[in-house]
């Protein structure tokens, strides 16, 4: 069961996070556009991706998953071992939610939530 529930975590950790980092990426890349003619950018848009996700894609689960294995030690120690587990993907989906709130709404979640402000956002 922990196996399946850990396979869980790192799946959807690497799948927001890779969703993340492409969607940053493909975003500076496209405020370059007006630069280049259209058939030529896309073509080297297009060549970069291939370039820079190919890899990413290929190593993010390893690196995710090697992270995840730490946390869950940090974790296992201090709550048990699926506590520990489900406090860890808490926490990465947290700051993975900050990251989006800023990349999609430009909301500062951290100042919101120190602020009290947080509830205007829910």
């Amino acid at each position: 069961m922990y196996r399946y529930f850990f396979r869980f975590v790192v799946t959807t950790v690497t799948i927001l996070t890779a969703n993340l980092l492409t969607t940053a990426i493909s975003d500076y890349m496209i405020s370059y556009k007006n630069h280049v003619k259209p058939v030529t950018f896309t073509l080297i848009a297009m060549g970069i991706i291939v370039v820079v996700f190919y890899p990413l894609f290929t190593k993010m689960e390893g690196w995710v998953k090697a992270l995840s294995l730490k946390l869950i030690k940090s974790g296992k120690s201090l709550a048990g071992k699926y506590l520990g587990l489900t406090m860890a993907f808490l926490a990465t989906l947290a700051v993975l939610c900050y990251f989006y709130a800023r990349a999609w709404y430009h909301i500062d979640l951290a100042k919101a939530l120190f602020s009290g402000n947080i509830g205007g956002y829910f």
